[in-house]
C-alpha cells in the first residue's frame, strides 16, 4: 500500500476527513463574545432553553463549497447547507443543515472512498438541535449515529448512549458552527480565550478557542478581511500541538469560515472556500 512519511493512506483518508469537521464546527467558541443577542421568551414559551434567539447571520438556501488539499493533492470537497425548507420535529420548526465530505476521484481511484454526511435539525427560534445524523463511510470503514436532544431534561439520548446532565444549550457537531455565527465579536482582544460544548459519538466535548486578531486572507472565493482563530485541540494521533490549527472567517454578519490550515503529523492539510450562495448578508468582507 502507498504509504506518505510513513503513514498508509487509508489513516489519511479518515484523518482529512476528521480535521474537515473539527475546523467548521471550531468557531464554536464565539458564543461567549455575545452582546444583546438573545431576546426574552414570548408569553408561552414553556423553557428558558427554547427562548427565541436574534438570527442575523444564516437563513434558508445557504450553501458554502470547500476545498481540501494536502500539499499538491487535491483530497477532496466539502458542502455546508441550510435546506430550502422548514421541518418540523416535535411540534417545532427546524432549520436542516447538511455537511457533506467527499473525497476526490483520484483519491477514490487511488486510495480510499469517503463519503460522510452529517445532519443537524436547528430549532428555528433558539438555535439549539432537536435531532442529530451521521452517517461515515471511510474506505471499508463504517459508522453511524442519531441522537435527540431533550434540553429540557438536559439530556442527549443517543445511538451511542445516553448522555445526562449536559450543558445549557448544548450544540452538536454541525449546530455549533451555525450557533457560533451569530454573536459579535466586535470588542474581543488578541488572545482572548472561550469555552464551548457540543456532542459527538455518544460524549460532550470541551473546547477553547483563542481570538488572534484580523487580517487579509486570500481563498479560492477571493480576497477577504477575516478574523483570526485559533482552537485548542487535543494533541495526540492527529494534532502536532495544542494550536496546530489556525481559521480565518470572514470578517462581516455572516462569520463564513474562509480557509483552515493545519500541522497534523503527516504535514500540512488546507481547506478553502470555492463558492457561496443565499447568504443572509451582503458579504462585505470580500476586498473588490
Amino acid at each position: 500500500m502507498f504509504s506518505l512519511r510513513g503513514t498508509s493512506f487509508d489513516s489519511f483518508a479518515c484523518m482529512k476527513t476528521r480535521i474537515l469537521f473539527v475546523a467548521a464546527a471550531i468557531f464554536s467558541s464565539l458564543p461567549q463574545y455575545a452582546v444583546n443577542t438573545e431576546i426574552a421568551p414570548r408569553k408561552g414559551d414553556e423553557l428558558n432553553s427554547f427562548a427565541r434567539v436574534a438570527n442575523n447571520a444564516f437563513t434558508y438556501g445557504e450553501k458554502l463549497e470547500y476545498r481540501m488539499h494536502y500539499g499538491p493533492f487535491n483530497a477532496g470537497y466539502a458542502t455546508l447547507e441550510v435546506k430550502p425548507e422548514a421541518v418540523v420535529v416535535n411540534g417545532r420548526k427546524t432549520m436542516v443543515v447538511r455537511c457533506a465530505a467527499r473525497s476526490s476521484k483520484t483519491i477514490d481511484y487511488l486510495y480510499n472512498k469517503v463519503r460522510n454526511d452529517y445532519e443537524s435539525y436547528i430549532d428555528e427560534e433558539a438555535i439549539i438541535p432537536l435531532k442529530y445524523l451521521k452517517s461515515v463511510e471511510e474506505g471499508k470503514y463504517r459508522d453511524q449515529d442519531y441522537a435527540v436532544f431533550d434540553h429540557a431534561q438536559r439530556k442527549i439520548n443517543a445511538k451511542k448512549g445516553s448522555v445526562s446532565d449536559v450543558p445549557y444549550k448544548v450544540q452538536d457537531l454541525v449546530s455549533v458552527y451555525y450557533w457560533s455565527r451569530l454573536w459579535d465579536v466586535t470588542n474581543a482582544k488578541f488572545g482572548d480565550t472561550y469555552p464551548t460544548e457540543f456532542y459527538m459519538d455518544g460524549k460532550v466535548y470541551n473546547y477553547n478557542i483563542r481570538f488572534m486578531g484580523r487580517e487579509v486572507v486570500k481563498v479560492d472565493a477571493g480576497k477577504f478581511n477575516a478574523i483570526k482563530i485559533r482552537p485548542q485541540v487535543k494533541t495526540g494521533d492527529l494534532f502536532k500541538s495544542d494550536d496546530a490549527l489556525t481559521i480565518w472567517v470572514s470578517d462581516d454578519p455572516n462569520h463564513v469560515v474562509l480557509k483552515v490550515e493545519s500541522e497534523i503529523f503527516i504535514g500540512s492539510v488546507a481547506l478553502s472556500l470555492i463558492s457561496y450562495k443565499g447568504l443572509k448578508n451582503d458579504i462585505s468582507s470580500k476586498i473588490k
